[in-house]
């Protein structure tokens, strides 16, 4: 099966059919993914000889995983949160205190989406095929760093520089290729991506979690936690807080150490294409240095700053009403008076 960004669906399906004529290709469209034809179409994945099915993203996301793996899936990540959740406790500090809350709300999101599973479940009364019934044995992904978002349970919610984001998609993604490393003994996933790295480096250990689980297990790398004191650095500096009203340390997850080894074993999973590999065409580089042009704010503008941060305060002191104010607002604000 490839799963392909639902914009290149028809530009997948002509590539394949020139370059496999004879092959007997399964080609998923928007109208197979509507409720009433999903069920007749997973039948059709399950049931025919393919040598191929080709759909999109979001068509993939709406094959379900079986219950029973969603099940284990949760109880995994629980159990760790729990682990870490003990330890802090066992800490004293304001800071342990607060990282413990953080950990307990992750424990009650994941034990909400696996009520609401169930609640999918009970309501679905057609028993719809699940992907591992399927018959599907291999997937590939394109721009698979779509699915980068992926939650991991840690100690370091207090860390910039880390993934603060989790979706459903991820989830779901990570979930079959599990199900499909385990079935193939990790032959069976293959990624397409220019970007495996784009925005965090804990981007890499997402990257390790879809396709090298048995290498993270075997060099006692499964948790985040132990990854990143093998693999990566925190280091403290100041910078300037969101309402401009000064600077505050920050420690930011933002160097990677033992590159060597990390390289080497990545790299057991990774087709990389240097410069010179590719040869592509590069700008040619003119002497000279940059320059910075400083712009000094207007009066107006200072006024406007020094309001930002009495509202910023007004955050920490009051209660707000965060569908009238909130610091997402202020710097947005901020960010565009600047501008």
């Amino acid at each position: 099966m490839i799963a392909v960004p639902n914009h290149l669906v028809e530009q997948w399906r002509d590539s394949v059919l020139a370059l496999y004529p004879a092959a007997k290709v399964l080609m998923a469209t928007k109208e197979d993914f509507e409720a009433a034809n999903r069920k007749q179409l997973v039948a059709r994945v399950a049931t025919g000889d393919w040598d191929l099915v080709v759909i999109s993203h979001s068509q993939l996301s709406r094959i379900p995983i079986s219950l029973d793996s969603f099940e284990k899936f949760v109880a995994e990540q629980t159990e760790i949160l729990e682990e870490y959740i003990r330890e802090m406790k066992a800490e004293s500090g304001k800071q342990s205190r607060n990282i413990t809350k953080e950990l307990e709300k992750a424990k009650k999101r994941l034990e909400a989406k696996l009520e609401r599973r169930k609640a999918e479940v009970g309501e679905r009364a057609d028993n719809a095929v699940n992907f591992e019934e399927t018959g599907v044995d291999m997937l590939l992904v394109d721009e698979a760093d779509l699915f980068k978002n992926l939650y991991f349970p840690t100690r370091m919610t207090r860390v910039a520089g880390l993934p603060n984001t989790e979706s459903q998609r991820s989830y779901d993604l990570f979930l079959k290729t599990q199900y499909l490393n385990k079935l193939t003994k990790n032959k069976g996933v293959i990624f397409a991506t220019g970007t495996p790295v784009s925005n965090s480096m804990a981007e890499v250990f997402t990257m390790q979690r879809y396709l090298q689980p048995q290498e993270l297990e075997k060099a006692g790398l499964t948790h985040f936690d132990a990854w990143a004191r093998q693999f990566g650095n925190t280091i403290t500096s100041m910078e300037l807080a969101p309402d401009g009203s000064g600077y505050r340390p920050r420690t930011r997850f933002a160097e990677f150490v033992n590159v060597p080894e990390l390289t080497q074993m990545f790299r057991q999973v990774m087709d990389v294409q240097s410069q010179e590999d590719l040869k592509l065409p590069v700008p040619k580089l003119r002497t000279g240095k940059p320059i910075n042009m400083v712009a000094k704010p207007s009066e107006d503008l200072k006024a406007y700053t020094k309001d930002l941060i009495k509202r910023a305060e007004n955050l920490k002191k009051m209660k707000v009403d965060p569908r009238k104010d909130n610091m997402l607002k202020i710097t947005g604000d901020g960010r565009n008076a600047a501008l």
